[in-house]
């Protein structure tokens, strides 16, 4: 199944360039939804304050920077990115565009990542598996179960999941298909017993509740999916009940942390069995969606930071991974 495509009117004097740019990237494979949606609030900006401007000038980028002037800087870098690409684009048409500077913000914070212990994801399912309705978030003890479950035990990305719809889960609840994940290839993820199990049940009464539903995890409020900032309500509330005689070890708890925990299982896992995850790494990242091998490397570098003991292992897996997926990629 195809990804949706949003397209957004650009009615700008500069509206004709953001709709060809959009349409390069589109054509390149890249569906560009949220850099749309981005580039469209920019059109807005300039009709409303630069009405007459048929180029991007530095006028123009230092009023954007300062459309939002409390913002985190990876908020400011994701705004600026989609604008910097289309100056250099519209560059290439008129010498008079001021092409936005790379430094912008000048630095990106990078949060350090945090791996659950054992016995904080028993505390975390036990409060899950035990909440109490709520008239508030009256499907809260139908999806939190469900949704946690496909966080941690397929290390799947919080936007991921909240986007699944209801054909995406197919074979009998035994597979889900992701459309549009980060790196915008489709994959397939399979599904244990137990989970599939726990998918088909919850599917079962969701469906009595909304019965014309579009999305897996559902909305009760409109006929959208389930939003980010409920999700993320909920896992505050868990882990502050789940947590409260847990201390934290580490950097802080989020949600990505369980992505972050699965993946560094599995490779730990693959090396105390033996299995070879040099054979392993290539299946790894595309299972993870990853659209660059450096991105799953990363995993490897943390397996070697939480475990100490796994580094003579990992080391080796070190040495031996990054010439064979490197060959691996030119294939």
């Amino acid at each position: 199944m195809e990804v949706k495509i949003y397209n957004y009117p650009y009615n700008s004097k500069i509206g004709d360039y953001i709709t060809s740019f959009v349409s390069q990237k589109r054509n390149a494979g890249y569906p560009y939804n949220s850099s749309a949606r981005i580039l469209r609030v920019f059109d807005e900006m300039l009709i409303d304050n630069f009405p007459n401007e048929t180029t991007i000038t530095k006028e123009m980028i230092d009023f954007w920077i300062a459309y939002k002037p409390k913002e985190h800087p990876n908020g400011l870098l994701r705004r600026m990115t989609p604008i910097r690409q289309l100056s250099i684009y519209i560059k290439h048409f008129d010498d008079n565009c001021y092409v936005v500077p790379g430094h912008i913000p000048n630095k990106q914070i990078k949060y350090d990542h945090y791996i659950y212990a054992k016995e904080e994801l028993i505390a975390f399912f036990n409060v899950v598996d035990n909440l109490k309705p709520s008239i508030y978030s009256p499907y809260k003890t139908y999806i939190a179960p469900v949704i946690f479950r496909l966080f941690f035990l397929c290390g799947m990305r919080h936007s991921e999941v909240i986007r699944l719809e209801k054909d995406d889960i197919y074979d009998d609840y035994k597979c889900l298909r992701i459309k549009e994940s980060k790196s915008w290839k489709e994959r397939k993820i399979y599904l244990s017993d137990e989970l599939s199990g726990m998918l088909k049940e919850y599917d079962e009464i969701i469906s009595l509740l909304e019965p014309n539903r579009n999305f897996f995890f559902p909305s009760c409020i409109c006929d959208g999916p389930i939003s980010n900032t409920t999700v993320s309500t909920w896992f505050k509330e868990i882990s502050k009940e789940a947590f409260k005689d847990i201390p934290l070890k580490g950097s802080k708890r989020v949600i990505h942390s369980f992505r972050h925990t699965y993946a560094t299982e599995r490779l730990t896992r693959w090396i105390e069995d033996d299995i070879d995850v040099n054979t392993m790494y290539p299946y790894f990242s595309r299972y993870l969606g990853h659209s660059d091998y450096a991105d799953t490397d990363y995993y490897i570098k943390l397996v070697s930071s939480f475990y100490p003991e796994m580094n003579k292992r990992m080391n080796k897996v070190n040495e031996e991974i990054l010439p064979e997926v490197l060959d691996y990629e030119k294939e």
